[in-house]
């Protein structure tokens, strides 16, 4: 029998640097069970797929066929979560992580993109416009545009 399935599993958790022993703890998965997967002696449970699934995006038809990208799309992942939480439940995470100040960033980005969908006059596009493309020249023109806009919008170094 062929154990495509097997390597993959393997070629995965040694990209992580695991050994099968730290790589079943990780997934709550006997290192048996592992260890009998990536040998081709079993084929892999839809529990050890979702153990992957869950703990690190794998995506299940990479394991199984070799079909697709090795990880979940991030649509994916999301989909999965509001599948196994719930939505009320996904919904109170999400909203407990974006007032998180670790991820103020990501608040901020989803806020902007939300912004930005909005229709917004040509003067305006254009200030933001030569915003971005200052910001994308580097760190000295990062440094300079941070400085421009603390001076003109001193409340928003304040609140964030």
């Amino acid at each position: 029998m062929e154990n495509d399935i097997g390597r993959r599993i393997q070629q995965f958790r040694e990209k992580l640097g695991l050994n099968q022993g730290e790589f079943s703890r990780e997934i709550k998965i006997s290192q048996t069970t592992v260890s009998r997967v990536e040998s081709g002696e079993k084929k892999p449970s839809k529990a050890f797929l979702n153990a992957l699934m869950v703990r690190y995006a794998v995506n299940p038809n990479w394991i199984l066929s070799g079909d697709g990208p090795m990880l979940s799309s991030v649509e994916d992942y999301v989909i999965k979560g509001i599948e196994l939480f719930g939505e009320e439940k996904m919904s109170a995470g999400l909203a407990k992580v974006l007032d998180d100040p670790r991820f103020v960033k990501l608040h901020l980005l989803l806020k902007a993109r939300g912004l930005v969908e909005v229709e917004i006059d040509d003067e305006l596009a254009a200030y933001l416009l030569y915003i971005i493309e200052n910001w994308r020249e580097g760190e000295r023109k990062q440094h300079w545009v941070m400085r421009q806009l603390e001076m003109v919008f001193r409340e928003v170094k304040e609140k964030y």
